[in-house]
């Protein structure tokens, strides 16, 4: 009896031996990816809800991510990002981006590229002229996009009350909301004209009326630059905003100074958290049909430094945030519109951000114009806002701005 006794006593401790190695060997295995690492330097580094976005992705794919603030300035921050890359610094392994940094770095030789991430599969999921003229150099992918800015048009329902125009459908309508006189201090139309960033009103509405931003002599182009001259010339809008970017914009349209703005969807949460936001408030309107439903679209998207020494965790990183479920996760905890139309079409999808059923339907109904940029964006953006506002406040003719406008397009475009 004792005999079996100390075998069944010698084989639980062979079994307990036998478990303890079993265990041993997964802490090893595990922590060839307990030890990867990677540095993301991001616009939203310092926002509480990203923060943990970040932390349970590290969580999901066993990677310590570190996030590195970016300056706010746009200026400042292609500054930073551009003397990094330029600079082979291996500090930083992946970078959030917009449109005018990828467009200038793609073609430098500063980013890794990520064909094996888009691969044509998922490629179809974002919008295919956007990812071909801003993501793509030489046929190769740079950029992972992952979440989308479409340009939209808001209303403040109070001044559509005062004008009679309850939906602005076409040319006509928007012409009569703008005519009515709203009061001192006042205007039917409002935009962050600011020389960096007027660019977005320009390009949107060549985009309205039928234009082509990189043909100056085209009459639809022309006649959207008239439209904006003229409603600054018959007090439509105001000439203070010549020194505004969107922060400015977004509060005066949150404090009632302006009947309509076009803007991005980012800002929808900033609209929806002020309290003004509703329908007998500021709300989203669907996109009036002047010569034809166009608008404009941006991405924030990342960028693999082609210096990194932890490409391996960055590109399972991107894997997943490029994914369906990591693009979901992403605009449901951010409550930001997702970069992937297939995700914002899904209706069976619960997307958490404000009106998305108008944001659908611009997607759906719109057709989504990356915005004309060239290899030196920033310099090219700046100086289009310089002439552009001259030509708005009467210091240059119509002819020599569109003049200067197209040397401006020809001189960094690719055709």
């Amino acid at each position: 009896m004792k005999k079996i006794l100390y075998s069944i006593i010698f084989c639980m401790y062979l079994f307990l031996i036998s478990c303890s190695i079993n265990n041993k060997d997964k802490e090893e295995v595990t922590s060839g990816y307990i030890g990867d690492e990677l540095n993301i330097m991001h616009i939203e580094a310092n926002n509480p809800d990203f923060i943990n976005y970040i932390d349970n992705v590290s969580k999901k794919l066993n990677i310590k991510i570190n996030i590195i603030p970016c300056p706010e300035d746009a200026n400042n921050r292609q500054a930073e990002i551009s003397n990094k890359l330029y600079s082979g610094s291996t500090d930083i392994d992946l970078i959030s981006v917009n449109d005018e940094m990828v467009s200038e770095f793609k073609s430098r030789g500063y980013l890794e590229p990520l064909d094996d991430i888009m691969t044509k599969d998922v490629l179809q999921s974002y919008p295919k002229d956007y990812v071909e003229s801003v993501s793509m150099y030489n046929k190769n992918v740079f950029s992972v996009p992952y979440m989308m800015d479409i340009m939209m048009f808001w209303v403040n329902e109070k001044y559509a009350i005062l004008s009679n125009v309850r939906d602005i459908k076409n040319l006509d309508d928007f012409s009569s909301f703008l005519n009515h006189d709203y009061g001192t201090g006042l205007y039917a139309y409002g935009g962050a004209w600011e020389e960096t960033y007027i660019y977005n009103d320009l390009s949107q509405f060549i985009n309205m009326f039928g234009g082509d931003y990189y043909n100056w002599s085209n009459d639809n182009t022309r006649n959207a630059v008239v439209f904006l001259h003229d409603m600054l010339k018959y007090n439509h809008t105001s000439k203070a905003q010549m020194i505004d970017r969107y922060e400015q914009m977004e509060q005066k349209f949150i404090d009632g100074k302006y009947g309509s703005i076009f803007m991005y969807s980012g800002a929808i949460n900033t609209f929806y958290n002020s309290g003004k936001y509703g329908e007998d408030g500021i709300h989203v309107v669907k996109l009036p049909n002047i010569k034809n439903l166009s608008t404009n679209i941006a991405t924030w998207q990342y960028v693999l430094n082609k210096a990194s020494k932890n490409k391996s965790a960055a590109k399972r990183f991107l894997q997943y945030i490029s994914s369906k479920d990591g693009c979901v996760e992403y605009s449901n905890v951010m409550k930001q519109v997702p970069a992937r139309i297939d995700v914002i079409l899904d209706k069976n999808i619960n997307i958490n951000v404000p009106d998305i059923d108008t944001i659908r339907g611009y997607v759906e109904n719109c057709s989504l114009k990356a915005r004309p940029l060239t290899s030196e964006s920033m310099t090219d953006i700046s100086e289009m806002g310089k002439i552009f506002q001259k030509y708005l406040l009467d210091e240059m003719a119509l002819d020599e701005f569109c003049y200067r406008a197209q040397k401006i397009v020809d001189r960094n475009h690719s055709k």
